[in-house]
């Protein structure tokens, strides 16, 4: 089979996760492997499988008009810069939705009985009483509101069924779903914060979503109510977390995804909310299972196919959406 074009993969990876690569496009394309620290070999790449490229890699890449992100986020590029450059790029969204859902849900059973804080008081020596204040939170027939129903979303909510609780989702566009006693738009946020006993953010990050959780948004749940946020720590405002999370307005939160990232200074809050008792706080690995791993490569190298054979890719990321 003659090859149509060369496509550079800017990850770090191993011969496993090479070898899923190389299964699908090894026979259409010239794969060229980024070495540590160098794009070389980016030089006529039509296609590139990337979480990022910097200005350096873009410069030596004229040829360049398709960007494959191997995860649902494509907050690590300038999609508006790459599209005025001619360059599409695409997420791997639904690739990891069921990882991403049950990591969700093991931080949400992890606040609601406790589990970090009982932990840690046994091997100290500690038993708990059985008084009213030592009481866990029951999940069949509480409330859950998942703000951003995607893929990821859809799959909190699957769960969340299985538990017989009562689903509210939040999507910006809404429409009836099977899974969820109830789908808005974000005119309807307020009302459905106030009704949730857990709140799960799964939103991309977006000049729409930066900042939607706020201290209006926070001050509208439950005072013992749960936050979770499996999409980016971006969407929820870090001051007012603090602040909700300290002074009481909110029982705790889970978080995975954070406001910074190493090697950033102040990672992963700057402020300390990860420090906080109530807080039980995962360094963004709600995605990173060898399936889910294994589905995201399959799914970007066969969407680099489609790209290459002429195909319209799927998940095309709008330079004015962000997702």
């Amino acid at each position: 089979m003659e090859r149509v074009g060369r496509v550079f993969v800017a990850l770090k990876l191993a011969e496993w996760e090479r070898r899923i690569i190389d299964s699908v496009l090894g026979g259409s394309a010239e794969v060229v492997y980024m070495r540590p620290g160098s794009y070389e070999g980016i030089e006529g790449a039509v296609a590139a499988i990337a979480f990022r490229l910097p200005d350096e890699a873009l410069a030596r890449a004229p040829s360049l008009r398709f960007v494959q992100v191997p995860a649902a986020g494509v907050d690590q590029l300038d999609v508006k810069a790459l599209a005025e450059r001619g360059i599409r790029v695409a997420s791997a969204k639904g690739c990891n939705a069921r990882a991403v859902a049950e990591h969700a849900f093991a931080l949400l059973l992890a606040l609601a009985k406790r589990v970090v804080e009982q932990n840690d008081e046994v091997k100290r020596g500690a038993w708990r009483g059985y008084t009213e204040e030592s009481f866990l939170a029951d999940l069949e027939g509480s409330t859950l509101a998942v703000v951003g129903y995607g893929s990821i979303g859809r799959e909190v909510a699957r769960l969340a069924k299985a538990f017989g609780m009562r689903v509210l989702a939040i999507r910006k566009s809404p429409r009836p779903d099977e899974l969820a006693d109830f789908v808005g738009g974000l005119d309807d946020l307020p009302r459905v914060l106030s009704e949730a006993d857990f709140v799960v953010i799964a939103l991309p990050l977006t000049e729409e979503t930066r900042g939607l959780i706020g201290e209006r948004e926070l001050r509208a749940m439950k005072k013992g109510s749960f936050l979770i946020n499996v999409g980016r720590g971006a969407v929820v405002d870090e001051h007012a977390l603090l602040k909700a999370l300290r002074e009481g307005w909110i029982a705790g939160a889970g978080l995975d995804v954070w406001w910074r990232y190493p090697p950033e200074e102040g990672w992963p809050s700057p402020l300390g909310v990860h420090k906080l008792p109530n807080v039980i706080a995962t360094p963004h690995k709600a995605g990173w299972t060898r399936r889910a791993r294994e589905a995201c490569l399959r799914f970007s190298a066969e969407n680099v196919l489609r790209f290459l054979r002429g195909e319209e890719p799927l998940n095309l990321v709008g330079p004015d959406q962000g997702y």
